[in-house]
């Protein structure tokens, strides 16, 4: 099974792999910086499991559940 951004533990840093969303949200996902080869830490997950907080370079950026789900990681 591909391991995602959701399912990555909290504070745990991962490669990204690919990014198997599509149309204007894999836009929006790429445009953000999470493109292959790049770092990527899970901070924090909002109680409900949605959003999802992610560190790429410098950046912090709220994920939905479903944009998590779809980018691949690999630790």
């Amino acid at each position: 099974m591909k391991q995602t951004v959701y399912m990555l533990e909290q504070g745990k840093s991962a490669i990204i792999r690919e990014v198997n969303a599509t149309g204007a949200i894999r836009q929006r996902l790429l445009d953000m910086g999470m493109i292959p080869d790049m770092e990527v830490i899970k901070e924090r997950t909002a109680l409900g499991g949605d959003p999802v907080w992610v560190k790429v370079g410098s950046v912090q950026i709220a994920l939905r559940k479903n944009e998590a789900e779809s980018i691949v990681v690999e630790n």
